[in-house]
């Protein structure tokens, strides 16, 4: 049962690790079988500014078409994105953090080869060249996996299918994590009961289904700053498809929403679960006020990296605004 669901993509996308890449192009439409490195949970997702031993921790298994058995190694790649660049720009190319191997793993509920992946802000910095006091909040790591089999193939970012990338689904396998470098805040902050409301509508009218109703808006338990809220996407089936999880971050002074969120397990125009459209951040992010969290906006994009085309629009900007009760 495992093999047959794993690994078949109806729709292969390639996109960069890049948060500035939004470009998909569809590329074959055959089933393709390959290895995904599964996020099974994250314990802390970002850094802290100004302590170099605050730590990124996920959990991960890797799967392939014989249960792990063709694990070769995970190599692991770091760069530094420098969202801050007033006083120069130290963003950094990719560099090794050094691969594992098969032994490295343990044996995971699933059956699957299983590791945490710990790594400090001082680690990643050391490996991309830069120094600790040229980190400010906002920055952002990103840390991307490549899996390399044993029969020559590898996967990394480019090989897998919107519902492979998104997060909180079976896959959850972006191959690219976004760690964010934040001030942490008071747990209570943009927490509660708000009423959620559509100030810039998505292609087919208000992006969730929620406008203009009370919803709850929720503390991440992997971070300080991460915020949850439980939401519909406009095309999510009435009855059979249960509200998803999406998250946004609190950095410093701006709300960024979190890349590879899945809209519905629908397809956008062919309504298959093929190709469902991703939701992520834009160029901009909206505004965030630490002092004053009773009315926030989130800024987004459906089709994050691009779409297809079929539904005659590209990236599609989309608002909400949340007020408190």
């Amino acid at each position: 049962m495992k093999r047959s669901i794993l690994f078949i993509c109806s729709v292969l996308l390639w996109y960069s690790c890049s948060d500035d890449d939004k470009a998909i192009d569809i590329v074959t439409e055959e089933i393709e079988y390959g290895a995904v490195v599964r996020t099974l949970q994250f314990n802390n997702a970002e850094f802290n500014v100004g302590d170099p031993d605050s730590v990124f921790s996920v959990d991960i298994e890797v799967q392939d078409e014989l249960d792990g058995d063709l694990l070769e190694a995970v190599d692991l790649m770091v760069s530094f994105v420098d969202n801050t660049p007033a006083g120069g720009d130290f963003s950094t190319a990719e560099a090794s953090l050094g691969s594992l191997l098969p032994e490295d793993f343990g044996l995971g509920a699933n059956g699957f080869p299983k590791i945490t992946l710990n790594y400090s802000q001082a680690a990643m910095a050391a490996a991309v060249g830069v120094s600790l006091e040229n980190i400010s909040c906002s920055d952002q790591f990103l840390l991307r996996t490549v899996i390399r089999l044993t029969d020559g193939r590898s996967f990394t970012t480019g090989t897998a299918s919107s519902i492979i990338l998104a997060y909180e689904t079976f896959f959850s396998s972006p191959y690219c994590y976004t760690i964010n470098v934040v001030e942490p805040i008071d747990e209570e902050l943009f927490t509660g009961d708000y009423v959620m409301t559509s100030i810039v509508d998505g292609p087919l009218g208000p992006t969730f289904n929620e406008s203009g109703t009370l919803v709850s808006v929720e503390k991440a338990p992997h971070s300080n700053t991460v915020r949850q809220v439980r939401l519909k996407h406009i095309l999510s089936h009435p009855s059979n498809e249960q509200p998803r999880i999406y998250e946004f971050s609190i950095v410093c002074d701006q709300v960024v929403f979190r890349k590879n969120q899945l809209s519905s397990v629908i397809g956008q125009c062919t309504f298959s679960t093929s190709s469902p459209i991703l939701l992520g951040p834009g160029e901009e992010n909206a505004p965030a006020n630490i002092l004053d969290d009773s009315v926030f906006e989130v800024w987004f994009v459906e089709g994050y990296l691009g779409f297809d085309g079929r539904c005659g629009f590209g990236t599609a900007p989309s608002r909400i605004r949340f007020t408190k009760q």
